[in-house]
């Protein structure tokens, strides 16, 4: 079985099609499996949604997403993000509305734990300290837990003195055993790291279990035109260009 694996797809479809093009033309996939935020940011949150519909994808609800349909209030989002959900809300249709209403915060698949934010706040806690690493080690059964929110990409592991950020090397095959592990695929639609790509993960069970991070171009300057023809703050657009 494989699965691809997306966060953070954020309303960007040109970046979710590259990543799926790019998927389905090099190995394929059985499975996808989103760590939540489909919409919020960017110009096409209702197309992103039946996209992953049309390919059965398994999904949690992220922050965005729940904003999105009035299940979380924006008072905690910067301006920026703030105006973008806004006007995500008044895009979704009643049938959209009801799907991002029925994603669960948490999900087990294989021997994954998948969660948007952390395992111990899926909706908000972002895993980028060894203190919030250490804690999230210890709200999950399963081996290996996956996770969004940051768009950055990670793998992290455990230590007797707490945890350790490795980098997720591109296209190199890590394989899986027994360790427990916390994996960050990085952003599909906005990438915070300085590299403006998509950012993705494909995890491989029938290959002694390996994963690979791997990253695709996309056509930026036509998401931000869309941005713009949108009335999206100029901020979320110009901030694509440069992956931060």
């Amino acid at each position: 079985m494989r699965a691809l694996i997306v966060s953070d797809v954020h309303s960007n479809l040109e970046a979710f099609e590259s990543v799926l093009k790019y998927a389905g033309e090099n190995g394929g996939f059985d499975q996808l499996w989103s760590l939540g935020d489909l919409v919020g940011y960017g110009p096409d949150p209702a197309a992103c949604i039946e996209l992953i519909r049309r390919h059965k994808g398994i999904s949690v609800a992220g922050n965005h997403d729940l904003a999105a349909i009035g299940r979380l209030s924006i008072e905690a989002f910067n301006e920026h993000a703030a105006a973008a959900n806004i006007w995500t809300a008044g895009q979704l249709n009643n049938d959209q509305v009801a799907f991002l209403g029925s994603l669960p915060l948490r999900l087990e698949m294989e021997d994954f734990t998948l969660v948007h934010g952390s395992p111990r706040d899926p909706v908000w806690e972002y895993v980028v300290s060894a203190a919030s690493a250490v804690a999230s080690f210890l709200h999950f059964d399963t081996n290996r837990c996956l996770v969004g929110h940051s768009h950055v990409p990670f793998i992290c592991r455990p230590r007797e003195d707490g945890a350790a950020f490795i980098e997720f090397p591109l296209d190199t095959p890590i394989h899986l055993d027994s360790e427990r592990l916390i994996i960050n695929p990085g952003g599909v639609g906005q990438p915070r790291d300085g590299d403006a790509r998509a950012s993705f993960a494909v995890f491989d069970s029938e290959q002694k279990a390996i994963i690979f991070h791997h990253r695709v171009q996309y056509d930026v300057a036509k998401t931000q035109e869309k941005m713009k023809e949108r009335g999206l703050p100029k901020y979320l657009a110009d901030r694509l260009e440069y992956g931060r």
